[in-house]
């Protein structure tokens, strides 16, 4: 049985270029493979665990811990519902723009996952985070980036390096571009434009990074898809459609498929009945 906290709840609020906080429930543990990071991000666990491994390393987190997740970083991700019968965290996108205002160059990028056990001047952190992003256009932008740059550097004084490598990533370029518009059909020709290169040489270059632009856009179709069961309430063939997906069906076993669990699974525990909620903001990020 799926037992939650009455302050858990599925909600996504975004600031444009500067940060989205989603609060995410699962109820069922689910190992999602080859999990690509966009934006950097912080994940605070309320109920439940995470664990996030690569070859090189792997870190895992309980209630009250966090994990920093870099951009670019590529890993499997495992939400696990505990012994409260359900998985629940805060998560924390910022918005590469965001970060270079208050990245200091001089460190070295974080290339793996870091565990976090914040004290209590990070967990206040977060929650004015939480708080600002909330708050929205009833406050000065100015306030907003003040605020959410604090997050930037309590993660530098943990010796935590924001800024990517200052190799261009082609493939997280597109990434960035098919998750603006995931419903968009995203012919070769127009991403190519896009990205100022041929169809030729753009096809030519994934090939060289062992991916192509079909496995691109389906894989973030997947992840929107994701967050958006995660952290939010839409119905399911709401989100099949906002994915670029007309048939639930078709949807659901392309989910499948990619994270060896149906989006029913994610929302419902075993003997659950499925809520329904009001539409929310479409969260441009996923990396819970």
């Amino acid at each position: 049985m799926q037992r939650l906290s009455d302050s858990a709840r599925r909600s996504t609020r975004s600031l444009p270029d500067m940060a989205v906080h989603c609060s995410i429930l699962q109820a069922s543990t689910g190992q999602f493979r080859h999990f690509h990071i966009d934006q950097p991000a912080i994940i605070l666990v309320r109920q439940g665990w995470k664990r996030a491994a690569t070859e090189h390393a792997h870190v895992s987190a309980g209630p009250g811990q966090a994990i920093f997740l870099p951009q670019g970083l590529e890993c499997t991700v495992t939400n696990g519902v505990g012994s409260d019968g359900a998985y629940h965290s805060d998560a924390y996108v910022l918005a590469p723009s965001l970060v270079a205002l208050y990245a200091d160059p001089k460190l070295r990028p974080t290339s793996e996952a870091i565990l976090i056990d914040p004290d209590t001047g990070f967990r206040q952190a977060l929650e004015r985070a939480r708080e600002t992003i909330a708050q929205g256009d009833e406050t000065e932008e100015a306030v907003h980036r003040h605020v959410l740059g604090e997050l930037v550097i309590r993660l530098q004084a943990l010796g935590i390096g924001l800024l990517p490598d200052a190799r261009e990533n082609l493939a997280l370029r597109i990434r960035t571009l098919v998750r603006s518009d995931p419903a968009c059909d995203w012919p070769a020709g127009m991403i190519a434009r896009q990205v100022g290169m041929s169809e030729q040489t753009l096809r030519r270059k994934l090939a060289l990074l062992h991916t192509s632009l079909t496995e691109l856009v389906a894989d973030v179709r997947m992840t929107t898809a994701l967050a958006l069961l995660q952290a939010t309430e839409l119905p399911i063939n709401r989100i099949a459609l906002d994915v670029g997906y007309e048939s639930a069906s078709k949807f659901a076993a392309r989910f499948r498929t990619r994270f060896g669990l149906s989006p029913r699974d994610i929302r419902i525990a075993a003997g659950a009945d499925e809520r329904s909620g009001a539409e929310v903001e479409r969260p441009r990020a996923a990396a819970e």
